[in-house]
C-alpha cells in the first residue's frame, strides 16, 4: 500500500469540509493548509514526528497569533486522526499538543458622549449614519445589517427579522431550521428606520444567490436593500467595505477615537448591561442561545453610563425596611461646586450682591 503525504491528507480534508462549512471558512482553512502544505506538506504521512510538530510550532509563534495557530492545529489533528484510522501510522505525533492560551480582548464599546457625537454629527453620508445608528440600537452583526432588506422590517409589530448575512462576499442564510431570529425595535429604532425609508425605500430590487444553513443549497432572494454603499450605489460588499469607506471616516469627522466596526454591536451589548437589561434578553437580541457569550466577549460595565446602583438598591427595598421612598443625596463636595459657581457669578454683579447681603442682615 502506497504510503501517503501530508498533501494527500490536506486534500481529503479539504475536499470534506465542502459541505460542512461555509464559503468563508472554506477559504480560511484553504489559506491555513497551505501554510502546512508549505512546511511539511511532501512528507510521507508516517516521517513526521512530534518533535518535528513542536519546531513546526515554535516557527508560527513569529508569524501568527494563538488564535491562528490553534486553527492550524485543529486541521493537523484531523489529518493525522484520519492517517491513525487509515493504519498508516501507530503513534500520533499530535499526542499531547493541547491548543494554546488566546488573549482575551477586552471590548471597547462607545459610551453614551460618544453615541451623541455620531447623532448630532452632520456634513456626513446620511445613510451610513443611519446604519451606524441602526446597529447601535440593535447589536445586529455588521453582515447582518448590510443584508437587511425592507422585506425584514415588521412595522406593525416593531420587530427586525435577521434572514440573511453577507459574509466575506457571499450572502449566507441565518435561519436555524427552527426560527428566523426576530429582533426588537424600539422607538429609537423605528424613527431610524423612518429616516432612511427615503434614500432606499423604492429603490429597485436585486436578485442574489443565499447559501443555506446545509452549506449545498443555494437559493436566490429578491432583495429591497435597506442600506446602500453610496459611493458605489451598490450594496456593501463586506464589513471590511464598510468600515473603510464610511465608518472610519466618520469617527474622524465626529472627533471620536477610532474603533472597528465591530465595537458597535459591543455598545448595543455593554449599554444594555450598564442599564441593567437582562442577559438573557440581550442575548436573544443578538442571536446567542446562552448568555456565556455576553460574559466572555460582548458586556463591559460603563460605570460613567451606568445608574446609580446603590440607590436604584435601597428603592427597591425600602418598604421592605419600612422606610419613606428613598431620595438621591447630593454630595458635599457638589453642593460646594455648585455654592462656589453661583460666588463666583455674583461678585460680577455687585447690586445684586449688595441685596443679598441686605436680605441676610434682614433675617
Amino acid at each position: 500500500m502506497k504510503i501517503k503525504t501530508i498533501n494527500d491528507y490536506l486534500d481529503s480534508y479539504l475536499t470534506e469540509r465542502r459541505f460542512n462549512v461555509s464559503p468563508s471558512t472554506q477559504r480560511s482553512e484553504a489559506s491555513k493548509a497551505n501554510n502546512i502544505r508549505k512546511a511539511i506538506g511532501k512528507r510521507a504521512i508516517d516521517s513526521v514526528l512530534h518533535s518535528d510538530l513542536r519546531e513546526l510550532i515554535f516557527k508560527w509563534h513569529k508569524r501568527f497569533s494563538n488564535k491562528t495557530i490553534n486553527g492550524h492545529l485543529t486541521i493537523l489533528r484531523a489529518v493525522f486522526d484520519r492517517a491513525m484510522l487509515d493504519g498508516f501510522i501507530e503513534r500520533n505525533p499530535m499526542s499531547g499538543i493541547e491548543n494554546l492560551k488566546n488573549a482575551k480582548k477586552e471590548p471597547n464599546p462607545f459610551t453614551k458622549t460618544e453615541v451623541a457625537l455620531m447623532y448630532e454629527c452632520n456634513n456626513v453620508c446620511e445613510q451610513g449614519k443611519n446604519a451606524t445608528l441602526l446597529n447601535l440600537l440593535t447589536g445586529l452583526r455588521i453582515g447582518e445589517l448590510i443584508a437587511l432588506s425592507w422585506d425584514d422590517v415588521d412595522w406593525q409589530r416593531n420587530v427586525l427579522y435577521v434572514r440573511r448575512a453577507r459574509v466575506l462576499n457571499d450572502y449566507k442564510s441565518t435561519k436555524t431550521p427552527d426560527s428566523v431570529r426576530a429582533v426588537d425595535l424600539n422607538p429609537l429604532a423605528i424613527d431610524i428606520l423612518k429616516r432612511q425609508l427615503p434614500y432606499t425605500g423604492k429603490r429597485r430590487r436585486k436578485t442574489v444567490d443565499v447559501l443555506q444553513r446545509d452549506n449545498k443549497t443555494v437559493l436566490k432572494e429578491s432583495i429591497a436593500f435597506i442600506f446602500i454603499n453610496s459611493k458605489t450605489r451598490q450594496p456593501f460588499l463586506n464589513a471590511k467595505q464598510f468600515g473603510k469607506t464610511f465608518f472610519n471616516p466618520f469617527l474622524e469627522t465626529a472627533g471620536i477615537k477610532h474603533r472597528g466596526v465591530g465595537q458597535l454591536r459591543h455598545t448595543f451589548a455593554s449599554q444594555c448591561l450598564t442599564a441593567g437589561i437582562s442577559k438573557e434578553w440581550i442575548s436573544s437580541q443578538m442571536g446567542h442561545t446562552g448568555t456565556n457569550m455576553i460574559d466572555m466577549h460582548y458586556g463591559k460595565w460603563l460605570r460613567e453610563d451606568a445608574p446609580d446602583c446603590a440607590l436604584l438598591a435601597s428603592q427597591h427595598l425600602q418598604d421592605a425596611f419600612g422606610m419613606p421612598e428613598v431620595k438621591r443625596t447630593v454630595s458635599l463636595p457638589a453642593v460646594s461646586d455648585v455654592a462656589s459657581n453661583m460666588l463666583g457669578k455674583l461678585t460680577k454683579k455687585p447690586q445684586l450682591m449688595q441685596l443679598i447681603q441686605a436680605m441676610l442682615e434682614d433675617a
